[in-house]
């Protein structure tokens, strides 16, 4: 049986009416060709999912009735931000997706000495990142909404971070040893740096600011793929 499409309305959904326009219309009536009667989720990243029925709609507009509450969780114990070192738009993007797909709490790009540049945020990047990460939420079935943040630099991060910090590199210990010492309840940052790695002094700074150094396994990873991984482990 295949699965019923999911739709994220951020801001807030309950039982009652609900009207839907422009992308989200476009997905129910145009790409999965929903009709009158026909059934969906919708959630609004609270951890809360509800079952709705279309009672009309068109290319633009989608009318339902949301109904009985379907899945309710609580939100997990450990909050797990990602700190990706910038790559190349496309590569950022698959980053975003795959990190909500693996339990990602928080997604901030970062800019380091070795980073790719020329990749100022602007807002239409930020609101395309923004929108990814609520489809890959829609699409892999989780109940709260990631926050993908502005770009900042490594040194900005490591000023305004309060919980649990490792660092991701080749020379550190096995991710095991450092799981052990990291609280259970603590908010967790994973700094990924890019090709090339982190500096040493960046390193020497984020351990200076309380991090753990942690490898990711034996192989070397691209920016984009090593911070999925993180987030698996740190979620396993």
């Amino acid at each position: 049986m295949e699965a019923l499409p999911r739709v994220c309305v951020p801001g807030g959904v309950g039982p009652g009416t609900l009207e839907l326009g422009d992308e989200q219309a476009r997905h129910l009536a145009g790409s999965r060709r929903l009709r009158r009667g026909d059934a969906f989720l919708v959630f609004a990243g609270d951890g809360v999912e509800y079952r709705a029925r279309v009672e009309g709609a068109s290319r633009d507009r989608v009318t339902a009735t949301v109904g009985e509450v379907t899945r309710r969780e609580a939100p997990t114990a450990r909050t797990v931000a990602v700190w990706c070192a910038n790559v190349r738009p496309n590569r950022m993007e698959w980053a975003i997706e795959k990190c909500v797909e693996a339990g990602v709490d928080v997604f901030r790009p970062i800019t380091t000495e070795r980073a790719a540049r020329g990749q100022e945020l602007s807002e239409s990047r930020q609101e395309r990142w923004q929108r990814i990460a609520i489809e890959a939420a829609e699409q892999c079935g989780r109940l709260y909404l990631p926050a993908v943040e502005p770009v900042a630099t490594l040194d900005a991060a490591l000023e305004g971070w309060q919980g649990s910090l490792v660092v991701a590199s080749p020379g550190g210990a096995p991710w095991a040893e450092v799981a052990r010492g990291l609280p259970e309840r603590a908010a967790l940052a994973l700094a990924i740096g890019p090709e090339g790695g982190f500096s040493e002094e960046e390193v020497a700074r984020a351990v200076e600011a309380g991090a753990a150094v942690a490898s990711l396994g034996p192989n070397t990873l691209r920016t984009e793929t090593a911070a999925v991984v993180a987030v698996a482990l740190a979620r396993a």
